[in-house]
């Protein structure tokens, strides 16, 4: 009887064991973000992600933890440092609404332009454009070429729906 509880005892305790070992594989690989030491004066702790030392001590059922004066003034920089890259990312999202506001004006200019048609020139009439006044004349060409081209395909392709309406037309039915 007594080997029996002895048998049974040590199945507990392998089985405990192993769930303990297997929960403890289980768990994800988590950085500790604090370290603690006790010290004469209360605990100390180190934040691992920052640096920073933070003095703690018991006060009531509270755990009351003072950073050190090299602490806060990390903090300071940090919030410095955020303060001047905010004060940076304003002015850049200002400067691209402007130039978003000038665009939109002149892409709305350009659509109430119709007396000349569509200018793909960025710039205005007096400068000089993407492309030079040669290269503007030879875009023209090709651009006026493949319209007259297109005309001329989609002339020939109704010219064969009507014969091919008209075939179907004349043919007598059976």
């Amino acid at each position: 009887m007594k080997r029996s509880i002895l048998v049974g005892g040590i199945f507990v305790v392998n089985a405990l064991l192993g769930v303990s070992a297997v929960y403890a594989q289980s768990e994800p690989d988590v950085p500790i973000r604090f370290e603690m030491q006790e010290t004469d004066k209360g605990l100390i702790r180190l934040d691992t992600q920052t640096g920073i030392v933070s003095l703690c001590e018991k006060k009531g059922a509270h755990l009351i933890c003072q950073p050190s004066v090299d602490g806060i003034k990390t903090y300071e920089d940090e919030i410095t440092r955020l303060e001047v890259d905010n004060s940076h990312l304003r002015q850049e999202l200002t400067r691209i609404s402007e130039v978003l506001a000038v665009l939109t004006v002149n892409a709305n200019n350009a659509a109430k332009e119709t007396s000349n048609g569509l200018k793909l020139s960025a710039t205005s009439s007096n400068e000089e454009g993407w492309l030079g006044k040669e290269e503007e004349k030879k875009l023209n060409d090709a651009l006026e070429f493949t319209e007259n081209a297109m005309r001329r395909f989609f002339s020939v392709v109704e010219e064969m729906k009507d014969d091919f309406q008209n075939e179907d037309t004349d043919k007598p039915a059976n």
